[in-house]
């Protein structure tokens, strides 16, 4: 069979490429969530109920996802993204950071008044949090 030439621009390629990559990491996850045992952390927890059918039924269908991402990767001569570990913990301290602020008292006037005793307690509790967050920053950065 003869392979015609697919004519593509740059900002085409580029839009094919950000949600290939949205995707893809997305599906990975999915199959992360499918493997993984129960998880519990402090404010949730991830109980795996998938039965061993569904589990098979997803994983196979994640790799057929994976399998036309390849293809379309190749045809379309899409380059792979690097990420370095440091970059991606700075920018998810980045994006905690912002969030974190939404904590302060100051912020959560906008919801209604806000008492003393929780102004007292929820503030000091947030700057030791952005403290932290700041002091991973700093280290990532050495």
């Amino acid at each position: 069979m003869e392979k015609k030439e697919i004519k593509i621009t740059v900002a085409q390629k580029n839009s094919i490429s950000s949600v290939l990559l949205i995707l893809n990491e997305m599906i990975d996850e999915i199959e992360d969530l499918c493997k993984m045992e129960n998880k519990n952390s402090i404010l949730y927890a991830v109980v795996n109920n998938l039965n061993e059918k569904e589990k098979a039924n997803l994983l196979e269908t994640t790799s057929e996802i994976k399998d036309l991402i390849k293809d379309i990767v190749k045809v379309l001569n899409i380059k792979r993204k690097k990420y370095e570990t440091k970059t991606l913990i700075s920018s998810r301290v980045s994006s905690l950071w912002e969030i974190i602020c939404e904590m302060e008292s100051k912020r959560l006037k906008s919801y209604g008044e806000v008492s003393t005793h929780l102004k007292e307690f929820l503030d000091p509790c947030v700057n030791r949090i952005i403290h932290l967050l700041k002091n991973i920053a700093i280290f990532l950065h050495k």
